[in-house]
């Protein structure tokens, strides 16, 4: 029997008029349109789980509570496939006034909690999309047509993976502190992903444990996961427990996590909570407190990740506080349950990013020790400096640049740009502490080469009624300006010779697959969806392509590509069925008898016969028109007694007595 939400769940799913077709949906793949798939209701089967599944896109799958995958079961999402949440039931909230941290603890419950999906350690989520037909995530009542503004946020829970790399927390003991509520730890090294809470005490919302780097918990591609985030209210330090669009808690460095969207969270997009987990290729946009955040001791990569901030919407209430496009932490004060100055430090390797906002003072923030090689990155719209650095502890982030204390957090070869009305006006990075430190903050990144400069094509965007009505072009206007001294060193990282997160002059990555191209965000000459002429034999054949627009033609490419024949077109590249070797076709061989030095293509008429002959003029038989010699010359040679001298037909002493009577003596005219 279907419990009261179920039943309206299905009313709503029922009708075919609540669903627009939508792009993209799945139909490239042959998923039926979103309106006329069954759906599936789905529990945690009172803590079973999921069990080992395969979800397919003929099916609208709705997750009625917080859904676990749990420990060796895998769950398979197919291309296309459709995801909603639940929003809960039964909300509770209960705020006590405490002494410390931000003076107060929120502690919300539900009798039924928003839909989730949480993949346990030791389980598996192969959920891979592709650009034809992404995975969407969303929430229960999106029609799924690009109608839901990017203002809708807090709709549903979210996606998790929980993994057992490392992380930096400690777990103590707070009980001492007398506060109300409190998250207690599970172990050194672990945690509990913020948000989620197993009602079955299986503790299956844990991640870390610092038992395996290496590990996989699962592969995503070309994932839309939009308007989510539940709120869980905030602890007696200020931290807040919600859950992120994609929270991922130590998983090991053989998770895959590229080409995905993050759109609309009621508080972060992606957050990495230790591990060693790669990603790469991922757009976060518009949430309500950070498009990116990462913390716990993660020592893993990231490369192509962009970020976009609107100011309006980046109001974190959970609890209040400043919102960035990425917060760079070297942990996450869950709890005051870890120490940001041990081991594993916070130290991924990182490049490409594009951080966009529309007048936020800073773009991004480092602290609590936060490490790594920050490289060939864009910041735009920024109304005060490109980043800041807290200086407020012994271990904070302007700590970890220092050469003579940590020394391990570097952002080199940067662009930085201001909004609208600042411009250049800005600084490269906003020192925030107690020592005075600005000027030696400004000479750092200045000699790590981080400029002040606007690179971008177009970074302007603008919102109106939660609608883009006014894109972007993210991309940097030209390519190859990073030599080689700023190319990545880590083998994780591609050697990419532009700034930022997009290569110049190509179509951006998420332009065919992502919810935000569909709403307008995109605003490039080259990147209608990616569509153009897919025909490799086309003359304006584009190879980032992926559906043809009808536009391919056949003949200013086209002419003569056979270089034998007279009228051959070096830039041809179709042949047209012109060629032809008569106009200047000839004797091409200059010993030739009929050698035709204004022929081009030789026409195999050379004859050698007839203008042979002798050709030395001193001979009997000298033949003037002769071109080629036939050996036939005659010389014709006296027969004279040069020794006699006297004539008397005998060379005797005679001769030479004569010779030597006028040796000596001068010739007379």
């Amino acid at each position: 029997m279907l419990s009261l939400r179920a039943f309206w769940a299905w009313a709503f799913l029922g009708s075919a008029s609540a669903f627009a077709q939508g792009l993209p949906a799945g139909e490239a793949c042959g998923c039926p349109t979103v309106s006329s798939r069954d759906t599936v209701f789905v529990s945690d089967n009172n803590g079973a789980g999921v069990g080992t599944q395969h979800w397919t896109c003929d099916r609208l799958y709705v997750l009625t509570e917080q859904v676990f995958v749990n420990p060796g079961d895998t769950l398979t999402i197919d291309p296309g496939t459709v995801v909603l949440g639940a929003a809960g039931e039964g909300r509770s909230e209960v705020e006590v006034a405490v002494n410390f941290g931000v003076g107060s603890v929120r502690d919300v419950s539900y009798d039924s909690y928003p839909g989730a999906l949480v993949v346990a350690r030791a389980a598996f989520l192969d959920a891979q999309g592709n650009a034809d037909c992404p995975i969407q995530f969303s929430f229960l009542g999106d029609p799924m047509d690009g109608s839901v503004g990017v203002d809708v946020t807090g709709q549903w829970g979210g996606l998790a993976l929980c993994g057992a790399a490392q992380t930096n927390t400690l777990h103590l003991d707070l009980s001492f502190f007398g506060a109300p509520f409190f998250t207690t730890g599970v172990g050194t090294g672990e945690d509990r992903i913020e948000g989620i809470v197993d009602l079955t005490g299986q503790d299956r919302e844990v991640y870390g444990s610092n038992a395996d780097s290496t590990g996989s918990s699962g592969i995503l591609r070309y994932l839309s996961i939009r308007h989510g985030s539940t709120n869980l209210g905030w602890t007696q330090f200020g931290n807040g427990n919600e859950t992120d669009l994609l929270q991922l808690g130590a998983c090991g460095a053989g998770t895959v996590v590229e080409h995905i969207e993050l759109v609309s969270s009621a508080d972060d997009g992606l957050h990495i909570l230790g591990g060693m987990v790669e990603v790469r290729h991922i757009v976060s946009a518009f949430h309500a407190e950070d498009a990116f955040e990462s913390d716990q001791g993660w020592q893993g990569s990231a490369q192509y990740l962009l970020g976009i901030q609107d100011t309006l919407l980046a109001q974190a209430t959970n609890p209040p506080g400043p919102s960035f496009v990425y917060d760079a932490e070297g942990d996450d004060v869950q709890d005051n349950n870890m120490d940001p100055s041990s081991e594993p430090f916070c130290l991924p390797a990182m490049a490409n990013l594009t951080l966009i906002t529309n007048g936020a003072d800073q773009a991004a923030s480092y602290h609590s020790l936060p490490g790594g090689d920050w490289l060939n990155s864009v910041v735009h719209g920024v109304s005060d400096a490109g980043i800041e650095i807290q200086h407020y502890l012994t271990c904070d982030g302007f700590n970890a640049m220092l050469p003579n204390q940590y020394g391990f957090l570097t952002l080199r070869n940067w662009r930085v740009w201001g909004d609208e009305s600042q411009g250049g006006d800005i600084l490269r990075g906003r020192y925030m502490g107690n020592y005075g430190a600005q000027s030696a903050l400004e000479g750092w990144l200045t000699d790590s080469t981080n400029v002040i400069e606007s690179v971008l094509v177009d970074g302007a965007f603008a919102l109106e009624n939660g609608m883009i009505v006014d894109g972007l072009d993210p991309r940097a206007q030209s390519g190859g300006t990073v030599n080689d001294y700023y190319l990545p060193s880590d083998g994780r990282l591609e050697p990419a010779t532009f700034h930022g997160a997009l290569e110049p002059g190509a179509t951006p990555w998420f332009a065919s697959w992502s919810y935000l191209a569909q709403q307008g965000l995109i605003e490039t000459e080259n990147a209608d969806e990616g569509e153009g002429c897919t025909y490799a034999s086309a003359c304006n054949y584009d190879a980032a392509a992926t559906a043809d627009d009808g536009s391919c033609e056949f003949t200013s490419c086209a002419g003569c590509i056979y270089n034998w024949a007279c009228n051959y077109d070096a830039s041809a590249v179709l042949d047209d069925g012109t060629c032809e070797r008569e106009t200047c076709g000839g004797c091409t061989f200059v010993l030739a008898c009929n050698y035709d030095p204004t022929a081009t293509q030789d026409d195999g008429s050379c004859t050698y016969e007839e203008c042979q002959g002798c050709t030395f003029p001193g001979s009997t038989n000298y033949n003037p028109s002769a071109l080629i010699d036939d050996g036939s010359c005659e010389i014709e040679v006296a027969e004279t007694c040069y020794g006699d001298l006297n004539g008397d037909g005998v060379v005797s002493t005679l001769d030479l007595l004569d010779f030597l009577s006028v040796y000596g003596s001068a010739c007379e005219d």
